[in-house]
């Protein structure tokens, strides 16, 4: 912890050594948009100065005034969803006196020029980008009625999910409830449980999202551990200038199964929720909070779920453009257990033996980030989180029990420097430790630090090179204690004004979660053997890649990958014998995946029809047994078509996943899982109408969905069928 403190002084004092706020002048003006011939005020558009890590946002009244600025000539980047991005060069600023710059934003059909964040650590143009990203903005997920933050990734191009697992371009398969080679972050923090090195994705409030971000491939150089194929970044929503309240129903019922045999009860299934959210600002501070409940029957027997979310998130702004952020989240969740089916006549039984089994959660975090400016053209960012984690089950009549608890405490510090037009340079350290206790993996303390920087070095006009590292230093307690260094290079060119041409190779890796090498747990006939010996995963990532914009209609991307992996973890079967399975995890393969991703983003007629598309072709090799591996399909085909007329707006979804090559054959094989190899494509069409109206002067929107429309039955995940056909009302009002 010493080292830990020294690198902190030294980067502060790195920052505080660069020029620091000289008596300058300031820039100020309004932002409007036209809107049915009107000039309105934008609220909320973002106002950068190009160059330095200086920005604000719009008032009420789209107003801004951005303060302290060094004289001289700069440029202002206007940005806003669903505009396009304005660029004003040559404005003149002069020490003690404030530029006036008004600007107008012009609606555009689809978001062609979107700034996203978690590429590089900063915001950045999306053209500017040397890696593959795709963005998921609220809309997306309030039109869809997405529950769980999972099901909103289920249409992002080139991810898909395997049960509660997600898997970016062959990188993940399926692991058994433990570890991910996919890096969650909330608000740019690693969010990870620090026991089974899950994704906990049910504990973020969906409601509060205001974008995902999703990049593919790896992303060590920057995050370390577990972003070996990828981060998906959830940002929250920042605190409205105005008060704002909003209230959500929802309701839904499950219809019959495809087949006698599947129907379990008599009684007709539902599922309902509500939420409330309320934010406001006083002056300099705002204030959100959000609560929601979610109850689920289940379409089969033992598969309810009780879900309780509270959320609360503020914000103060101070001088020279710092401010302080603190969340708190709170997930309190039971239900029945239900791992796989009796057998596919019983698809929507359990196993006798797991009738009555459930689990019980509580999960709770909170964290805190300070931003500030060090100099002109420097900004520190400060994180901390604390993430608790606490569940476990129960086997049928209590005869079995098992509980982990875990703490997941981190710390950030980052830097964005940017001493010339040359370079930006990303900058920092971090520190993390787990302690762990209970029965499922035992107590254990685990620890690491890591450093990291990155250099975007602008080597002409339109090529921008990356050149970048990161060492990470963990005590794992797996095996000797020790680092690793993972560099990345990346080109990003811009030939033409919308027209964007990338390449990059950077090294991954992951650490073994502590699941994986100590789990000594089991469900019934189902039991783990701890692997201290497991070695770290190790990885070559490779992607050459180009976008380009069709006018101001839509966006055309298409990217080739590879990836080539050492040491790759899977779970193994020990011993099957007396109708039982002992497994455990081992380093079982060297492997490659490798393949090919396009998607098209269409607004058409002003926006008022709305069509995408994205398709993956994977291929997943395992080189050391000379084999495909598993859980990973090889075709993956999204399609979205919505339109807007007045209040009225309909949309419809598809998605086409080919039938892995490969699952966990031996489960079926053996009985385990009878069964268990029974799989199939998946193919599945949603629809929704819903209307925009007001009653008593609220606005409120109504919508209704058919997911599953045609009642197709497949699997994810071996022995679990998935939703039926399933009908939801939605009715939400904003004040």
């Amino acid at each position: 912890m010493e080292m830990i403190r020294r690198i902190q002084f030294l980067l502060l004092l790195a920052c505080v050594t660069l020029p620091a706020f000289a008596d300058g002048g300031s820039v100020a003006g309004r932002v409007t948009a036209v809107t049915d011939g009107r000039s309105e005020p934008l609220v909320g558009a973002v106002v950068l100065v190009q160059g330095t890590v200086r920005g604000t946002t719009t008032n009420l009244k789209g107003e801004y005034r951005i303060a302290d600025l060094p004289p001289g000539v700069h440029t202002l980047v206007f940005s806003m969803v669903g505009y396009q991005r304005l660029t004003r060069p040559g404005v003149t600023v002069e020490a003690g006196r404030e530029a006036t710059v008004d600007a107008e934003l012009r609606s555009v059909p689809v978001q062609i020029d979107q700034v996203v964040v978690t590429a590089s650590r900063r915001a950045q143009s999306l053209e500017e980008v040397p890696v593959s990203i795709s963005v998921l903005d609220a809309e997306d997920i309030r039109e869809r009625n997405a529950l769980v933050l999972d099901d909103a990734l289920r249409y992002i191009p080139g991810v898909n999910m395997t049960g509660f697992q997600v898997n970016i371009r062959g990188s993940s398969g399926y692991n058994r409830g433990a570890g991910s080679r996919v890096l969650l972050l909330l608000d740019g923090i690693p969010f990870i449980t620090g026991d089974t090195g899950e994704l906990n994705f049910e504990t973020i409030p969906i409601g509060q999202v205001d974008r995902i971000e999703v990049v593919k491939g790896a992303s060590s150089a920057l995050y370390g551990s577990n972003a070996l194929g990828g981060v998906i970044n959830v940002i929250t929503k920042e605190i409205p200038d105005r008060p704002s309240t909003q209230v959500r129903f929802f309701a839904g019922t499950y219809d019959q199964p495809s087949y006698d045999a599947w129907k379990w009860t008599d009684k007709q299934r539902f599922y309902n929720g509500q939420s409330v959210s309320h934010a406001y600002r006083s002056g300099d501070l705002g204030v959100g909070l959000f609560v929601s409940r979610q109850f689920d029957d289940g379409y089969r027997r033992n598969d309810y779920r009780r879900r309780y979310n509270i959320y609360a998130k503020i914000k103060e702004d101070y001088e020279k453009q710092s401010s302080l952020t603190m969340t708190f989240g709170l997930l309190y969740q039971y239900g029945g257990q239900f791992l796989y089916w009796r057998s596919l006549d019983s698809a929507t039984y359990p196993p006798l033996a797991q009738a009555d089994d459930n689990v019980k959660s509580i999960r709770y975090f909170t964290t805190a980030q300070y931003t500030s400016l060090i100099g002109e053209n420097a900004q520190l960012t400060n994180r901390v989180m604390w993430f608790h984690n606490d569940w476990g089950f129960e086997t049928r009549s209590g005869i079995g029990r098992a509980e982990s608890v875990a703490d997941d405490i981190r710390y950030e510090s980052v830097a964005t420097i940017i001493p010339s037009d040359m370079h930006t340079i990303t900058t920092g350290v971090d520190a993390n430790v787990d302690l762990i206790g209970g029965d499922v993996v035992g107590g254990r303390t685990i620890w690491g630090f890591a450093l990291f920087g990155q250099d975007e070095i602008r080597l002409a006009a339109p090529l921008t090179m990356t050149v970048g590292a990161r060492y990470d230093f963990s005590s794992v307690g797996i095996t000797a204690p020790g680092g690793q260094i993972n560099p990345k290079l990346a080109f990003a060119y811009n030939p033409f004004e919308g027209t964007s041409v990338r390449t990059s190779i950077a090294r991954g890796f992951r650490v073994p979660a502590v699941a994986e090498a100590f789990l000594m747990a089991g469900f019934n006939n189902i039991m783990a053997r701890p692997n201290e010996d497991l070695k770290p995963e190790k990885s070559w990532s490779f992607e050459v890649g180009a976008s380009q914009r069709l006018g101001e209609i839509g966006t055309f991307d298409i990217a080739a990958f590879r990836t080539d992996y050492d040491n790759l973890i899977e779970v193994d079967v020990v011993d099957t014998s007396a109708g039982s399975l002992l497994f455990q995890w081992r380093n079982v393969a060297n492997a490659r995946v490798s393949g090919v991703e396009t998607s098209l983003k269409l607004g058409l007629f002003d926006g008022a029809l709305q069509y995408s598309f994205g398709y993956t072709y994977v291929w997943p090799e395992d080189l050391t047994h000379h084999d495909i591996l598993r859980y990973r399909p090889r075709h993956l085909f999204y399609t979205s078509l919505g339109s807007t007329i007045g209040p009225l707006h309909a949309s419809a979804d598809f998605r086409y996943i080919s039938k892995s090559d490969r699952v966990d054959d031996i489960l079926g094989k053996n009985g385990i899982v009878p069964d268990g190899d029974e799989r199939v494509e998946i193919m599945v069409a949603d629809f929704r109408l819903g209307a925009d109206f007001t009653l008593f002067s609220i606005p409120l929107t109504a919508t209704a969905s058919v997911n599953n429309a045609f009642q197709y039955n497949y699997v994810e995940l071996i022995g679990n069928i998935m939703p039926p056909r399933t009908y939801g009302l939605v009715l939400e009002a904003r004040m």
